[in-house]
């Protein structure tokens, strides 16, 4: 069996972009210095991934002393050996030039919403990558089960339902799971 060459992250940013037949970016991320293509996401990842961001959006909106800001599909440099595009990240604001290509580091917060082509080793290697990179939370979202597991240094919690969503890292936030399935 031949050996993987590893990349970094730098040579892996340094590659050139891939598209398929239409014209549409090949999304793919660095998982342990190794690339693994991403699908493109269905209807209802994306639907799911916008309704946590704009539940996220309104409490930094209500609550500007909180020095965060919330990314969509922003790219994140957590490693030497991983390159990640979260579903949602916080950020905290200031932290980089808004000239940075990539945002260099682990977000606060890295949400990642599960999609049928998500295996658990690679979940488990980006919770990992994440929490060791510095990120305070990560949020796993299953579309399937409407549940969230939320790892931290310490602890991880499963959630469903009308069981409420909160962080320290944002003081006062309060929500459902369920609320993140809420797509009427």
């Amino acid at each position: 069996m031949a050996a993987t060459t590893l990349l970094t992250s730098d040579q892996f940013l340094a590659l050139p972009e891939e598209f398929d037949q239409y014209g549409n970016r090949i999304k793919d991320e660095l998982i342990g210095g190794e690339v693994v293509k991403m699908p493109q996401p269905s209807y209802l990842h994306d639907r799911i991934k916008n309704r946590i961001s704009r539940l996220l959006g309104r409490y930094l909106d209500a609550n500007p002393t909180v020095p965060f800001d919330s990314l969509v599909e922003a790219g994140a440099q957590v490693s030497e050996y991983d390159t990640f595009v979260p579903d949602v990240a916080i950020v905290r604001v200031g932290e980089q030039p808004l000239s940075t290509r990539i945002y260099r580091g682990a977000p606060e917060l890295a949400i990642e919403v599960v999609s049928p082509s998500d295996t658990a080793k690679h979940l488990d290697r980006k919770v990992e990558a994440y929490l060791r990179g510095g990120a305070k939370s990560v949020w796993i979202v299953f579309p399937e089960t409407r549940s969230v597991m939320v790892h931290t240094q310490e602890s991880v919690r499963k959630l469903k339902g009308d069981q409420s969503l909160t962080d320290p890292l944002l003081p006062g936030f309060s929500c459902p799971v369920s609320a993140f399935f809420e797509l009427t």
